[in-house]
């Protein structure tokens, strides 16, 4: 178990732990420096204060960076939570006015996310909060988590299995798969047989470098497999590759729906039943009293539920 020596905070700049919380964040001296508007040598100057204070090397040099220490990552697990109670306490606490706020929020936003309910967000802000900016981040689940952990964005909005005791999340969505292809598919015409669909090259959508996806694994488990002609991480080019060639890709209905309402496509049922998939929003349990980070959760449960209305045809 690695040891953490108890220090006086009464002799402790705190913003030393800023820094601290840089140099975790960057594992680069200089973009730290920079991050909290520190000199190079000014934010050496307070690392040696910090191994100092810890009476550890916190971190090791790299051709890579900065690699922390099992001290430094112990002790940034404990102070990270901190620093943001701290941030929410000076910061957040006084009333939030959205109609004159210029605050800029950072949503880390998977892409179904951001094609799905970040438009009718923006929309929505910009009549109710003209002076809020938003900054989107975008990443795999594992990132998004990691960034909500670093205090760097507000909110990360996703599928997320896996559950965390410091995270609160809310259910925005439910969504299920659906099938895309061109309307004259020289060998799908108006259904679409298990037969057809092992037949066929496939477009997959995914963030993921294996090529694998959610179809790829049940199908595997029924000894079956598809072949993947193309895998690519962005939505945006799927509709016009699938209006001029053979490719079939399997989407989320509200993305499948779009591409078809705008381009010579159509949407058939999957030939096999696959569960849908949840999704949520996610934040870190240090702003869930911050005024302004509940009226942006508000929002955004709003949007998704109008968004789930409009799908369904309900009012």
């Amino acid at each position: 178990m690695t040891n953490i020596h108890h220090i006086n905070l009464a002799g402790i700049d705190l913003n030393l732990l800023v820094v601290f919380d840089a140099l975790m964040t960057e594992q680069n001296v200089t973009r730290a420096g920079e991050r909290v508007g520190l000199s190079q040598p000014a934010t050496s100057n307070a690392l040696a204060r910090l191994r100092s204070l810890a009476k550890d090397g916190l971190f090791t040099r790299t051709a890579a960076g900065l690699r922390p220490t099992p001290t430094a990552i112990a002790l940034h697990q404990q102070l990270r939570p901190a620093l943001q109670q701290i941030q929410v306490a000076l910061l957040d606490q006084s009333t939030f006015d959205p109609a004159t706020s210029d605050r800029v929020f950072a949503i880390g936003m998977s892409d179904y996310v951001e094609f799905t309910l970040l438009p009718h967000l923006m929309q929505t802000i910009q009549t109710l909060a003209p002076q809020i900016s938003v900054q989107i981040r975008s990443g795999d689940r594992r990132k998004l988590l990691s960034l909500l952990d670093n205090g760097e964005i507000d909110l990360a909005c996703g599928v997320f299995p896996e559950k965390i005791a410091w995270h609160q999340e809310q259910l925005l969505l439910q969504e299920s798969y659906v099938c895309v292809c061109r309307k004259n598919h020289p060998i799908i015409g108006s259904s679409l047989s298990l037969e057809e669909y092992l037949s066929v090259p496939h477009l997959l959508v995914s963030v993921k470098q294996d090529r694998i996806g959610r179809v790829d694994t049940l199908l595997a488990e029924q000894n079956l497999k598809r072949h993947i002609a193309l895998s690519t991480p962005h939505f945006l080019t799927a509709p016009f590759i699938l209006a001029q060639t053979d490719l079939v890709a399997t989407l989320a209905y509200r993305v499948a729906l779009a591409f078809v309402n705008n381009q010579q496509l159509k949407l058939l049922p999957l030939p096999f039943a696959i569960s849908n998939f949840s999704v949520f929003m996610r934040w870190h349990q240090s702003t869930e009293t911050s005024p302004a980070c509940q009226w942006l959760r508000s929002l955004a449960l709003s949007i998704a539920l109008k968004v789930d209305r409009k799908i369904s045809g309900t009012t």
